[in-house]
C-alpha cells in the first residue's frame, strides 16, 4: 500500500479504484486515509485476494468486499458497497445478523461448511450455499471492531451433489423396486450384486448369491452359448440379449431373457457386466401352447381358415388346401365370400355379426365351392379371434368334408326307402292271404279284422323305426301313434323324453293297440264321458321306466271268466322284450295296465 496526495493506493481492480474515487470522503467510513489502521489492514489483506471476502464494520456492519467476491450478491453490486448491511441483505438479515453479532461481541470465530442462505441476489429468491469463516478484526487495544468475511460459494456444488444424490436414489429405487432382475458379476462370472427381484427369479436370498458364480444356477443346455457371448462382450465391448434358464434353488427351472451390458472402469477398460433378467416362463408356456396348437392346425385334417371382420382370408392351413383347391400365398388377402355359392352369400354377415359379439357358431352343415368350381358339403363351424387384450377382431373356420356322409346318407335313404316299401308289401301279402285262407263266417271275419289290426300296429312301429335310425324310436311318438285313431281330448298323456330300443317300440305299439281296441270296445272309450291316462317315469341313471295305462269314467269292469290273447300279449311280451314285467288290474273304476322296466343302453 502506498500513498500521495493524502490519499490510499489499494490497486488497479474496478472496487480499489471505486475507492480511491474520493467519493468516500463524505461516507459512513469517511476518507480511506483516516481509516484505523486494522480496517486498512484488513481491506489491504481482501483487496489483493482471490478468494471470496466480505468484510463488516463497525455496529452497523458496513459492508467492504472484494472483486471475487462481488458476483456473488449479484444485483446489489456495487450498491452493497460502502453500505450497511441490512440494506441490501435484509431478507436474510434475521439469519446473518446472529452470526455477525456473534463474532463483534464475543470474538469467536464461526465458520461452516455448505451453509445454506436465502438471498434475492438476481430478482427473484433461492437458497444458495457457502463455506464461511468469519472472525474478529481487533484494533490495537484488541478490541474487536469488525467482523472478517472468508467465504467460497458452493452453490453450484451442493445442487450437482444432491441432484447426483437423489439420482443415485431414484437408481436404487428403480433397482430394488424394478420388476426385472438386476445383477452385477465380474468377467469371470462371480456375481457381485443383486437386486430383490434378481433373488426371487432364482429363489435364493441374496447373501447366497454373493459370490456364486453364475455358471452355478445355470442351466447346463444353455452354458455353450452363454460362454460364446460373454467371450465375445469381454473382447469387444458387445451387450447381448439371451433367453436361457436358470436352475431355482429348489432345483425349478426359470426361463429369463437376459440382457448384458459392459461396465467400464476410468480408463474405459471393461471390467464388470450388467445384468437384467426379466421372467419370461410364462411366455414361454404361451410359446409353447402356440406351437402346439400352430401344429394341431397345421397337421389337422380339418379344413381352417381366419378371417377379418372386413371378411379378408388372414390365415390358411395346409387342409383348407385340400379341401378347397387354394395354395396359401393365393388365396390369404381374398375375400372369404370367394368360398361361398351365390345363394349362400348372405351366412356370412350374419355370421360376422355373432361373432362380434363374442359367439361362437355352432356346427353347421352347409356348401362352399373350390377353385374348381364344385361345391363341397362341409360341416362348418366359426368362433371368435381375440387380441392380447381381449377384443374381438375376427373369427376362425373350421370346415369339416362330409361329402362322403352326405353320399352314404343318401345312399341310406334310398335303401330304406326301397326296404320299407318292400316291408310294407310283405304286409299287404300277408293280410291278403289271411283274407283268403280264413272263412267267410263272422266270427271268423272278426279275428282276421284283429289280425289286420295287428299287422297294422306292427306296420306303425315299423314306420316309427324307418323315421330315425331303425334302432330307437320316441315313446311319445309310439304312445301318439298308437291313440291316433281315437280323440285327442279323450286322453291325458304326460311323460319325460324316453328313448325306446327296436323291440321295446314293436312290442310297446301292440300292447297299447289292444289296450286302445279293449277300451273302445268295452272300456274307457267306449262311452262318451270316459277318460284314458297315459303317464310315465324314467330314471337316467337306473334305466328305471314306470309305465301307467289307467281308464277312468267308462263302464264298471267285471275281472274277465278267460284271458284273451291281447291279455296274454301285453303281460307276456311287454316282460319279455323290456326286461320287466307289466301287470292288468280289472279295477271297477277301469282297467289300469302297469309296466315296470330296465331300458338297456342304445348302442
Amino acid at each position: 500500500m502506498s500513498s500521495w496526495m493524502g490519499k490510499v493506493l489499494w490497486g488497479n481492480d474496478e472496487i480499489s479504484r471505486h475507492i480511491e474515487s474520493g467519493n468516500w470522503d463524505q461516507s459512513i467510513l469517511g476518507p480511506p486515509s483516516e481509516w484505523p489502521a486494522c480496517l486498512k489492514a484488513a481491506v489491504n489483506i481482501m483487496l489483493p485476494s482471490k478468494a471470496q471476502i466480505v468484510l463488516f464494520w463497525g455496529t452497523d456492519f458496513v459492508a467492504l468486499y472484494n472483486e471475487p467476491y462481488a458476483p456473488t450478491i449479484g444485483q446489489r453490486h456495487p450498491r452493497a458497497f460502502g453500505r450497511p448491511a441490512k440494506e441490501n441483505w435484509s431478507e436474510l438479515w434475521d439469519d446473518l445478523e446472529p452470526l455477525l453479532r456473534r463474532v463483534l461481541e464475543t470474538g469467536e470465530t464461526v465458520a461452516a461448511k455448505d451453509r445454506p442462505f436465502y438471498i434475492e441476489r438476481h430478482g427473484y429468491p433461492e437458497t444458495v450455499y457457502f463455506d464461511i469463516s468469519y472472525s474478529a478484526i481487533r484494533d490495537e487495544e484488541r478490541i474487536v471492531r469488525g467482523v472478517f468475511c472468508i467465504v467460497n460459494e458452493t452453490t453450484d456444488r451442493v445442487r450437482a451433489d444432491r441432484a447426483l444424490q437423489e439420482s443415485e436414489q431414484r437408481l436404487r429405487a428403480v433397482v430394488s423396486q424394478s420388476a426385472a432382475g438386476i445383477g452385477q458379476a465380474s468377467l469371470e462370472g462371480q456375481i457381485l450384486h443383486v437386486n430383490n427381484r434378481f433373488c426371487e427369479i432364482v429363489g435364493y436370498e441374496e447373501q447366497e448369491l454373493l459370490g456364486k458364480n453364475i455358471k452355478e444356477i445355470t442351466y447346463p443346455d444353455d452354458m455353450a452359448e452363454q460362454s460364446r457371448l460373454f467371450t465375445r462382450l469381454a473382447e469387444t465391448g458387445e451387450s447381448f440379449d439371451m433367453e436361457k434358464r436358470f436352475i431355482r434353488k429348489d432345483g425349478s427351472l426359470v426361463w429369463v431373457n437376459n440382457t448384458v451390458s459392459p461396465l467400464r472402469d476410468s480408463e474405459g477398460r471393461i471390467h464388470q457386466v450388467a445384468i437384467v433378467s426379466v421372467d419370461i416362463t410364462e411366455r414361454k408356456k404361451v410359446q409353447q401352447v402356440e406351437q402346439q396348437l400352430a401344429s394341431i392346425i397345421a397337421s389337422s385334417n380339418d379344413a381352417i381358415l381366419g378371417i377379418d371382420f372386413a371378411m379378408t382370408i388372414t390365415a390358411w392351413n395346409a387342409a383348407a388346401e385340400r379341401l378347397y383347391g387354394y395354395a396359401a400365398e393365393e388365396i390369404i388377402g381374398q375375400s372369404v365370400l370367394i368360398l361361398v355359392p351365390d345363394d349362400r352369400l348372405a351366412e356370412e354377415p350374419v355370421l360376422l355379426n355373432r361373432i362380434k359379439t363374442g359367439v361362437a357358431v355352432e356346427p353347421y352343415e352347409t356348401k362352399r365351392r373350390r377353385k374348381d368350381g364344385r361345391l363341397v358339403d362341409v360341416l362348418l363351424s366359426v368362433s371368435p379371434i381375440y387380441d392380447s387384450a381381449g377384443k374381438v377382431v375376427g373369427a376362425s373356420k373350421i370346415a369339416h368334408d362330409i361329402t362322403a356322409r352326405k353320399e352314404a346318407e343318401q345312399l341310406q335313404a334310398v335303401l330304406v326307402g326301397e326296404l320299407h316299401h318292400r316291408v310294407k308289401n310283405v304286409f299287404a301279402t300277408v293280410t291278403a292271404i289271411a283274407r283268403q285262407t280264413f272263412s267267410k263266417e263272422i266270427e271268423a271275419q272278426q279275428a282276421v279284422a284283429a289280425f289286420e289290426a295287428r299287422l297294422s300296429a306292427m306296420a306303425h312301429a315299423h314306420d316309427l323305426l324307418a323315421q330315425g335310425d331303425w334302432q330307437r324310436a320316441e315313446l311319445a311318438a309310439v304312445v301318439g301313434q298308437a291313440v291316433a285313431p281315437y280323440p285327442s281330448e279323450r286322453f291325458d298323456i304326460s311323460g319325460p323324453p324316453v328313448l325306446l330300443h327296436q323291440k321295446a317300440v314293436a312290442s310297446l305299439s301292440l300292447a297299447l293297440h289292444e289296450l286302445g281296441t279293449n277300451a273302445a270296445k268295452y272300456g274307457a272309450l267306449s262311452v262318451p264321458t270316459g277318460i284314458v291316462s297315459i303317464k310315465w317315469n324314467y330314471d337316467m341313471d337306473t334305466g328305471s321306466l314306470q309305465f301307467r295305462w289307467q281308464e277312468s269314467g267308462g263302464p264298471d269292469v267285471a275281472i274277465p271268466t278267460r284271458r284273451g290273447f291281447g291279455s296274454r300279449l301285453v303281460e307276456r311280451l311287454l316282460a319279455a322284450e323290456m326286461n320287466g314285467k307289466s301287470t292288468i288290474i280289472y279295477d271297477p273304476g277301469g282297467v289300469i295296465c302297469q309296466i315296470e322296466a330296465v331300458l338297456l343302453p342304445s348302442h
